[in-house]
């Protein structure tokens, strides 16, 4: 019974995953994952020691609790462009924390995406920024890059996205 059950459950998702058009899909997906950015990047309560993280110097810092993002946007739809074009996105926060906001490391899910950040530590109320590159060189179709950010921040990874779709000639 368990079985049938199983069954029946993946071809229920199936039907629905294949009954969405792609923009529908893509629009579902973005939702998730912006949901998924605002329950992380609301301040979680430590109850043990801070953790270390290195600092770009290599020296070991504790982990501050009480640094915290707030993103313009955490999601950047560039749209449709053609094949070989370069797209660059500037994602830009504030530390609305109470204590000094470091970036230990930025990283994208592809090397087509180089992501580049504010290397001082943002105090209190102080701006920030992480430029984008994107070069569509040799890519076609929807594309989705993911930009990892490591902080001194709970919690210490934050992902911003990029959304569009690369046609060729």
């Amino acid at each position: 019974m368990k079985t049938r059950l199983s069954l029946f459950c993946v071809v229920a998702l199936l039907f629905v995953a294949s009954s969405c058009g792609n923009a529908d899909m893509e629009k579902r997906v973005a939702n998730l994952e912006r949901r998924l950015n605002q329950l992380e990047n609301k301040g979680v309560v430590r109850t043990q020691p801070s953790t270390p993280v290195a600092s770009p110097q290599g020296v070991e810092e504790p982990v501050a609790s009480n640094a915290s993002f707030k993103w313009d946007n955490t999601l950047y739809n560039f749209g449709t462009i053609k094949q070989g074009e370069v797209v660059n996105y500037t994602f830009k926060f504030t530390n609305n924390g109470t204590e000094p906001l470091q970036i230990a490391s930025t990283s994208a899910s592809c090397g087509c995406t180089v992501p580049k950040h504010t290397k001082e530590a943002i105090p209190p109320g102080g701006t920030g920024e992480i430029v984008v590159r994107f070069d569509s060189k040799g890519k076609s179709g929807q594309q989705s890059p993911v930009i990892t950010v490591v902080a001194n921040t709970s919690p210490r990874q934050t992902r911003l996205n990029l959304r569009g779709f690369v046609q060729t000639s």
